[in-house]
């Protein structure tokens, strides 16, 4: 929150200043719309970019070495299990970033991740994109919920969480705080949603990916699922060494 806080008080810093220096001027309006315009595109990257860590600290790479593939927005009944299948037989853990209302639709998929010796985290209990837009009760809700569905299956809290669209806000670093949820964000996004062709969205991924980075999947994708295996190989081919599944620390220290 430190940086929303400077951003404000760099504003009105802005605002004051123009106002003493151009008060009797027409360029005046001009300083002021500079100074809005700052303002804004500041918050929107805020907002838009955990990245920036400007509401919330989030971790977005490793400090091991290692690679750690994350999937969001399952667990899918068709294609969580053949992803599964490909971790196992690569050795290689990962995190999910389960949806609630989808856990409580497929308890056994949920339970399967967690035996198989995957990390799962809190994606909301409905994944609502414009959660960002409401209140704190509605936030807080959403997340608890989620962490309910997963819990009465699991027997087990989550310590994780990455929010829909990765969108932030005042509201969520507070909710978060209260929850005591450790954010997890990410330094390589796939954007698997946005390619249509395997070919590109691999040619994309191995020429991005390295050390340390965490990469943002999708759990309910055909592309994904497709492209998954081969990724793996060239990234391994590329040298970088995924999280395997008999690591037992916590993946997020240094």
């Amino acid at each position: 929150m430190l940086k929303h806080y400077l951003n404000i008080l760099l504003f009105i810093l802005n605002c004051s200043v123009s106002f003493y220096l151009f008060k009797e001027s027409n360029f005046f309006y001009y300083a002021l719309a500079i100074s809005i315009f700052i303002f804004v595109v500041i918050l929107s990257c805020g907002v838009l970019f955990l990245k920036f860590n400007y509401f919330l600290t989030a971790t977005t790479s490793l400090k091991n070495g290692y690679c750690l593939l994350t999937f969001d927005d399952g667990p899918d009944p068709i294609y969580t299990p053949q992803i599964l299948k490909v971790l196992r037989e690569e050795n290689i853990k990962a995190l999910f970033f389960i949806i609630g209302k989808k856990a409580l639709e497929n308890p056994a998929l949920v339970k399967q991740i967690q035996a198989e010796g995957h990390l799962i985290g809190n994606h909301t209990f409905n994944h609502n994109i414009f959660l960002s837009l409401l209140p704190k009760k509605q936030i807080l809700k959403e997340i608890h919920e989620g962490d309910e569905a997963i819990q009465s299956i699991i027997n087990q809290s989550t310590m994780y969480f990455r929010p829909p669209i990765g969108y932030t806000n005042p509201n969520y670093a507070r909710v978060l705080k209260k929850l005591n949820l450790n954010t997890i964000g990410w330094s390589l996004r796939s954007y698997d949603t946005v390619y249509k062709q395997e070919s590109k969205l691999i040619h994309r991924l191995i020429n991005a990916i390295k050390k340390n980075d965490i990469v943002l999947f999708h759990d309910n994708l055909e592309i994904t699922n497709n492209i998954l295996p081969t990724f793996i190989r060239l990234a391994k081919e590329k040298d970088i060494i995924f999280v395997p599944l008999s690591y037992n620390e916590n993946v997020f220290n240094d």
